[in-house]
């Protein structure tokens, strides 16, 4: 066994049924061996986990600029956002597979080389050479490759955990994977970096994430485990991918789990996609909405962070997983509200802050409570199962809320912030409020709001494509009512066995002994 030096040392005894299992005779003492190099593989895994999301985010935080610059509508930039929450509905179960059947290292370098083929693909979308008929297709393709990996760096977060952390840092480490990091920075930044250097300079900065991320994987991640596990349910193993997925469907208290997560945070992923649409007709800019979902996503690092650490020591996960939920729902409730009020910015921001902290802090734990639901059945197999419903509900939530839109009304129309080009002046020729490559938010195009209007739409010559925003009121009522049904019904009906804990419990040191910290 390879080990650094040990911060301290002690020996544990496994059942006879781990140590036939390792191959041990009867009573061998073994260690449990907790690495500090699970630092490097958790830093490695959230780093992609950021990347990915960067590349998810570059469209809709400027979702009326990017419209215009690719000559689409909205309904069509959409298209593009939603291509990270489309693909990885089926690709979660490739993902959950692979993760399963191969492990993590093989997984990692996969989803990273492919998340650089996409990104690579989005720069060249913005070339000179490129066909003005062709960008948008091509930038749709660079999209969509990077969406069919991104379930790998989601899929793999219990799995972290459970391979590389010991009980006590599990909770921790599910939690800074898969905290939104990228989503925060990206609705923070994209506006203002479109704003004063353009489609292509944000593309190519971003594209920078992911080829980071491919190369710290390959020199980085040696080994997809450790030689030695650091803990009883790490050592005891885990079910077959095939036999878990059988076994999993039949589980009615996972179901429960799976369906109501899928939920809140489908709602979540949905809002992300149409934030600036919900804001925009009623007088908020762009790069306003941008901030309330980049402050939502960071704040929710914090209330995600105590909440785990929280978890980690008391093991109250169903307990903590409802009182988060029902504090989220009455925050996003309240946050709906108010976003329907024109100039209400800070009471939006507060209740915003709430939201997030409430429901970026309930995710993880509900990815651990997946894994306690679900055991023995594998970590990924758990995982992707939630993140396919996420992504499903997502996807079906973003077109209802859509559907929902209703035209805007007369006083929307004078006061709305979605149109970013419109005439000086009803009667004079169109003039472009874009100044660089095809008269957009190009290579080195900046927005002169001078230009802006916002009394009426207009379609130029070259932008035949841009579509009327809607007025979507209803669809935010609607989005705060599944949120409120969402928290009673997961407080009424889910009743978690917490598997793993009563099955460590039989496999636990003799008092007075623990893991080795190498």
């Amino acid at each position: 066994m390879e080990t650094n030096q040990q911060d301290s040392t002690s020996t544990a005894l496994l059942s006879d049924r781990d140590s036939q299992q390792d191959g041990d005779s009867d009573g061998e003492e073994v260690k449990y061996v907790v690495y500090k190099k699970r630092w490097l593989v958790l830093f490695i895994v959230t780093f992609l986990g950021f990347s990915s999301d960067m590349i998810w985010m570059s469209f809709s935080p400027a979702a009326t600029i990017m419209a215009d610059y690719y000559n689409v509508s909205i309904n069509e930039i959409n298209v593009v956002s939603l291509a990270h929450m489309i693909l990885p509905i089926g690709f979660s179960f490739v993902a959950s597979w692979l993760l399963d059947s191969y492990g993590l290292r093989p997984s990692l370098l996969i989803g990273s080389w492919v998340a650089l083929i996409g990104s690579v693909l989005r720069v060249i979308s913005t070339m000179h050479f490129m066909p003005s008929s062709w960008r948008f297709p091509v930038v749709l393709t660079g999209q969509a490759i990077a969406a069919t990996v991104a379930p790998i760096f989601n899929v793999c977060t219990t799995k972290v955990s459970e391979q590389w952390f010991g009980p006590k840092q599990r909770s921790l480490s599910t939690m800074v994977v898969s905290a939104s990091y990228g989503i925060t920075l990206a609705n923070l930044i994209t506006p203002i970096i479109i704003k004063y250097k353009g489609v292509q300079f944000m593309f190519i900065l971003y594209a920078g994430f992911p080829l980071f991320g491919a190369l710290i994987t390959t020199f980085g991640m040696t080994s997809s485990k450790p030689p030695t596990p650091p803990s009883p349910s790490a050592a005891a193993g885990v079910q077959p991918f095939w036999p878990g997925v059988k076994q999993i469907l039949k589980n009615r208290q996972f179901i429960i789990l799976m369906l109501l997560v899928g939920l809140e945070s489908g709602l979540f992923d949905a809002l992300s996609v149409v934030a600036e649409e919900m804001m925009c007709t009623h007088g908020y800019e762009p790069t306003f909405s941008g901030l309330v979902m980049g402050v939502q996503s960071g704040v929710g690092v914090f209330g995600a962070l105590f909440a785990s650490l929280y978890v980690d020591r008391t093991k109250l996960f169903e307990e903590t997983l409802k009182v988060l939920y029902c504090l989220s729902s009455t925050s996003v409730a309240l946050m709906m509200t108010v976003s329907c009020i024109p100039h209400m910015q800070a009471p939006i921001l507060i209740t915003n802050i709430a939201y997030g902290i409430f429901s970026s802090a309930a995710y993880p734990i509900a990815l651990e409570l997946s894994v306690e639901t679900s055991y023995p059945v594998a970590e990924g197999t758990s995982n992707g199962l939630i993140l396919m419903f996420i992504h499903l509900e997502g996807v079906i939530f973003t077109f209802i809320l859509e559907a929902l839109s209703q035209p805007m009304t007369n006083y929307e129309r004078i006061h709305q912030k979605c149109n970013p080009t419109t005439p000086h002046h009803q009667g004079s020729n169109v003039t472009s409020g874009y100044h660089g490559y095809n008269n957009s938010y190009g290579i080195h195009g900046y927005y002169d709001s001078s230009t802006y209007h916002p009394s009426r739409f207009y379609n130029s010559v070259t932008k035949t494509n841009v579509s009327e925003p809607k007025d979507m009121t209803v669809a935010m009522m609607v989005f705060a009512g599944l949120e409120c049904f969402q928290a009673i019904a997961l407080t009424l009906f889910f009743k978690s066995g917490n598997r793993r804990l009563k099955a460590e419990e039989t496999m636990e040191p003799a008092e007075g002994e623990s893991s080795v910290n190498a």
